[in-house]
């Protein structure tokens, strides 16, 4: 689990240093091996003895899944697959947990007569952008598999993983990236200059976020197009952060996407949290983008949010996005008394529930 760091605004208390960027990565065959499904965070490649390979072992910097039980394979495929670890359906940890292994892809030699193979929670479906993102990457779909019961393949290729635990990642890790943009077909995509990235409209941000829409109105106010990157295609968003300006945002999963960007974007990236996203400065790395960082919140209480997940949050135009738009000649307009009581009160049952969660799981002894 991410250890939780609250900083200042401009996070100048952290650096970041990538460990491994030139440590190789490993490949391991494993004939006449078996793959089992993910049944509570355990599952991952056997060797044909039946013991489990360490390298299958989901060694994420939130996620750790993998490890034996007991299932004997249900069907048997005589062909090679490629082993691609773990399939979580959000789009920040599809580009941290998920691409992980897909280095390996432009290393084989034909492609075409291999199967990939994933895992996932509840047997959940690779579809949409995630599909379409694999498909950039050269994959059809009848190539990719999500396994769902355990299953004996001809051969088993596993690549390690190319992100690391403590944020560092190999030098094949950006080459996803850059295979992904060479592929998107995004000439004919037009896109306005300066792009204000919202949350508004996801139904996740709308329970536990207040006040974006201060923000957002600011930006519209000065001439941003308001996008809802939700809504946009894969080769859409691609398009935005290699043709846009100027993009805006606030932190969180949306700009994940930097790693798609051209080294010429200017990103603004308006924190929602005193926690620090350690996960930006890793993409910043990989992309080679320097964001603009400006805090964006207010925290009534010391110890909330406690996760950068869970929230909640309350979005407040105050100094640094104040002194932002003085400096860059914008004009804004926010209200007298923000947040209003009925957000404050809003802010402190959703703390309140969130606390009795926690005590419920701590005296049953569930992490």
């Amino acid at each position: 689990m991410c250890k939780t760091i609250r900083v200042n605004a401009v996070n100048k208390k952290y650096k970041y240093k990538n460990k491994y960027y030139n440590r190789p990565l490993k490949i391991e065959k494993i004939s006449e091996g078996t793959i089992l499904p993910l049944r509570e965070n355990k599952g991952g490649v056997l060797n044909k003895n039946n013991d489990f390979v360490s390298l299958s072992y989901h060694d994420g910097e939130w996620f750790k899944l993998g490890r034996k039980y007991k299932e004997k394979p249900v069907l048997e495929i005589d062909e090679p697959v490629v082993y691609l670890g773990v399939f979580i359906h959000q789009w920040g940890h599809f580009i941290l947990d998920s691409l992980s292994r897909a280095w390996i892809i432009s290393k084989l030699d034909d492609i075409k007569k291999y199967k990939f193979a994933f895992l996932s929670e509840n047997n959940r479906k690779i579809d949409g952008n995630y599909l379409e993102a694999l498909k950039l990457l050269g994959l059809k779909p009848s190539q990719i598999l999500v396994v769902d019961q355990a299953t004996r393949f001809k051969e088993i290729i596993i690549p390690q993983m190319s992100t690391y635990p403590d944020h560092s990642f190999s030098q094949e890790y950006p080459q996803i990236f850059r295979q992904m943009v060479k592929n998107a077909d995004i000439a004919n995509i037009s896109v306005p200059q300066k792009i204000y990235l919202t949350r508004t409209n996801l139904k996740v941000a709308e329970k536990k976020e207040f006040g974006e829409k201060i923000i957002e109105e600011n930006f519209k106010r000065n001439g941003y197009n308001i996008v809802s990157p939700e809504k946009l295609t894969i080769q859409e968003q691609i398009a935005i952060f290699q043709k846009g300006k100027e993009i805006v945002c606030v932190n969180g999963s949306i700009p994940f996407d930097i790693v798609f960007g051209s080294p010429d974007l200017h990103l603004v990236i308006i924190n929602k949290t005193s926690l620090l996203h350690i996960n930006m400065f890793e993409l910043s790395e990989v992309s080679g983008i320097e964001p603009v960082y400006l805090d964006g919140y207010y925290e009534p209480l010391k110890s909330f949010p406690k996760t950068l997940g869970e929230g909640p949050f309350i979005l407040n135009f105050g100094k640094d996005l104040k002194s932002y738009f003085k400096k860059n000649g914008l004009k804004y307009k926010v209200p007298k008394k923000y947040p209003s009581k009925l957000v404050l009160v809003k802010y402190i049952l959703l703390c309140l529930k969130i606390s009795g969660k926690n005590s419920i799981k701590h005296l049953i002894g569930k992490k």
